[in-house]
């Protein structure tokens, strides 16, 4: 089954559809917009309380995986990328090896994530994956 080819709108589409699947498993209502034009993918509610969030693919690094935070902006027949804005949406969420994460918007175009800690360097600018897991973010909230 893991032959085919998907092209980047296909493995976006699967991204959103597995963080749709786990937050409903999870007991969140889960909200679609109509359109493809908002900063986020989908709304969640539980307990009286929303959040946007902003599905995005993660790409496996050997220390771990990085997601691309940055939207296509179209505009007279030109692409642009640009960094989500802070109130753009509340949190963006990835899947990646069966795991769930949420992260807020940290302003940049990518973020990278450790797996497993640095064996060097200083690790507090190191963003850890363990310390972003949905389950406990979510129990947070």
């Amino acid at each position: 089954m893991n032959n085919v080819k998907l092209n980047p709108s296909q493995i976006g589409q699967v991204t959103e559809l597995k963080c749709q699947v786990y937050l409903i498993e999870n007991g969140y209502n889960v909200l679609l917009p109509i359109g493809n034009y908002l900063p986020y993918d989908l709304v969640i509610e539980k307990n009286n309380k929303f959040l946007r969030i902003q599905c995005k693919h993660a790409t496996e690094l050997d220390t771990g995986f990085k997601v691309y935070t940055k939207k296509e902006i179209r505009k007279d027949g030109k692409v642009s990328k640009i960094t989500y804005k802070e109130n753009d949406c509340d949190y963006f969420m990835t899947e990646f090896k069966n795991k769930f994460y949420l992260f807020p918007n940290f302003g940049t175009v990518e973020t990278k994530f450790w797996t497993v800690p640095p064996q060097r360097g200083n690790i507090t600018l190191c963003k850890l994956a363990k310390d972003f897991l949905a389950e406990d973010i979510l129990n947070q909230l």
